[in-house]
């Protein structure tokens, strides 16, 4: 039923240069409409102060310094001017921990799930329905970082949660990934990571019954350990950084880079603009947009784990009519058959379809299937 999954190999990039961080240039957090602030600004804040709440959970401050708001034609700000020190880092001690005192714990250090970004890690475990299955994948979404050597060095960290999920919800299954000596597969390939995907091949869970998983991925799990283990709240994420060149040839820094909440990119971009004027975030599979380097860019830890340069940027590139080549449902890994979408061959399967991206990626014509995709789903549900 299910094709093997494609697979694009980057290249490594060995020297990327030396980069500073200015100071100066002020952390902003872009609060999502509707959520709830938790300060009355402007405030002095220290690392690990709650600012705001929203969907995702709480937001905490990145550094010490001072936090004001700045209303903006796209929405309210808060812009943190840093003039305090890092703090430092604990070893992670293993303890043993209640649901509510961890759930408790999670909302004060911030953690979300970077699974499902819109979510709260803890709104999974407060839920009063448990799940039939709890997975623990060794695998990110598009694997551009690999957290098992760093979930090794915290084992005894794993091995206390493996016992808290069992204390916490008795008679569940659960299905270690983590530590399992054998993979589920060899070598990953996209889209092993996403979780829908994983919970099928692994499990035989239907996409239509993934409500009855509880899913954790490999970076959740990290920040999960070090939040309730070390006491470090949420502040920063590890991203991965490549390069498109302007003979497509894609390159990977050798070491991801480490950014805090709100970080401007500035440093980066003026380092590298000579050779990449643009640039994206995440994966070519997603469909961020693709900006100027000129641009001031602020990084969420919530929703971006990678940033892609780019060397050249055609703005207006078209689509085009399908040359039928069958592309599109041929590297579909779960076979919806995308090109029925476009006109041609058989029906479309919205229900065996996890919008992956790839048919648009492969697509020669340009054609964004993706979209077409989720306007289809869009328009069945009034069905």
């Amino acid at each position: 039923m299910f094709a093997k999954p494609f697979l694009l190999k980057p290249r490594t990039v060995k020297d990327t240069g030396i980069r500073k961080t200015v100071l100066d240039e002020p952390y902003t957090l872009a609060p999502e409409g509707g959520a709830l602030l938790l300060k009355e600004f402007p405030a002095r804040v220290k690392v690990g102060d709650p600012l705001f709440q929203q969907s995702s959970g709480t937001v905490l401050s990145p550094v010490n310094g001072v936090a004001s708001l700045a209303r903006e034609e796209n929405g309210t700000k808060i812009r943190i001017t840093q003039d305090g020190t890092f703090p430092s880092r604990k070893e992670p001690q293993p303890k043993r921990w209640s649901k509510q005192d961890a759930c408790d714990a999670m909302d004060s250090l911030g953690v979300v799930s970077l699974d499902f970004c819109e979510r709260s890690l803890s709104s999974f475990f407060r839920n009063s329905l448990p799940p039939k299955v709890i997975l623990l994948s060794p695998y990110t979404k598009t694997q551009d970082i690999d957290f098992g050597p760093r979930l090794s060095e915290m084992s005894d960290c794993h091995q206390a949660f493996l016992q808290a999920l069992a204390d916490w919800f008795p008679g569940v299954t659960i299905r270690d990934y983590i530590s399992d000596k054998k993979p589920p597969v060899r070598e990953y390939s996209y889209p092993w990571g996403i979780p829908e995907y994983f919970a099928y091949r692994t499990e035989r869970i239907p996409f239509q019954k993934f409500a009855e998983v509880l899913y954790l991925g490999p970076e959740t799990l990290y920040h999960l350990y070090k939040a309730l283990f070390s006491d470090f709240p949420f502040i920063e994420r590890d991203a991965s950084l490549f390069f498109l060149g302007k003979n497509g040839g894609l390159r990977k820094a050798q070491k991801p880079l480490t950014f805090r909440n709100g970080q401007n990119l500035k440093f980066l971009f003026e380092e590298f603009q000579d050779d990449f004027r643009w640039f994206t975030l995440n994966s070519f599979y997603e469909n961020y947009p693709v900006r100027t380097v000129d641009e001031s860019f602020y990084l969420d830890i919530r929703l971006h784990s990678s940033l892609i340069l780019l060397a050249r940027h055609d703005a207006n590139r078209s689509e085009f009519p399908c040359v039928e080549c069958g592309e599109c449902s041929l590297n579909c890994p779960t076979k919806a058959n995308p090109m029925a979408l476009v006109g041609f061959r058989g029906k479309f399967q919205p229900g065996l379809c996890m919008e992956c991206g790839i048919c648009t990626f492969v697509c020669p014509s340009s054609i964004s299937l993706r979209d077409r995709i989720r306007s289809f789903k869009e328009d069945r549900r009034g069905v």
